[in-house]
């Protein structure tokens, strides 16, 4: 999986996000704390969307090499069930191969350092943190952040997914 196919996947949570901002603007009290429950939906869909560009991108990787690699990681990467944590990601790419791995470790670091630098925001923790308030979400209904908090956070986390599929690029 390419970084632009990444990308149409990732477009879909913008595209929602307007159509939340449209149908339910931040008008005031009486809309908060449905805005709060759309928030916690809405990283919901962002987690899962990662969900999907990770496992899309291992398939597509394995659809490369044979056929029957290709139905393996389909049928292994079927579900899975928010296995998608930076230490996860990690694992992915040594199972591939050595060089896939050391490509997307030194890759992420050096986009996470360049973005530090540049603004002061860290993508591996705008990451974890999407896949925290999903959790948190998901399994409490606690509703810890806002629409804008979450698409400012997954503008950072995207690129997590970006460096992660341009690694399986030859």
């Amino acid at each position: 999986m390419t970084r632009n196919e990444v990308q149409e996947y990732l477009n879909k949570i913008d595209d929602l996000t307007r159509e939340i901002n449209q149908h339910v603007p931040d008008s005031g009290p009486s809309s908060t704390i449905f805005r709060a429950d759309l928030a916690g939906l809405l990283v919901v869909s962002i987690a899962s969307t990662y969900e999907t560009c990770v496992k899309e991108t291992l398939i597509s990787y394995a659809n490369g090499h044979h056929q029957a690699f290709g139905n393996f990681a389909t049928n292994n990467f079927s579900k899975m069930n928010s296995k998608i944590n930076i230490g996860d990601l990690h694992k992915y790419t040594k199972l591939c191969d050595s060089s896939i791995s050391t490509k997307f470790k030194d890759g992420l670091k050096a986009r996470k350092n360049l973005l530090y630098e540049r603004i002061g925001k860290d993508i591996v923790e705008a990451y974890n943190q999407i896949l925290s308030w999903r959790h948190d979400f998901a399994h409490a209904w606690i509703r810890n952040t806002t629409i804008e908090e979450a698409m400012s956070t997954h503008h950072l986390a995207k690129r997590v997914l970006y460096e992660f599929a341009q690694s399986f690029e030859s």
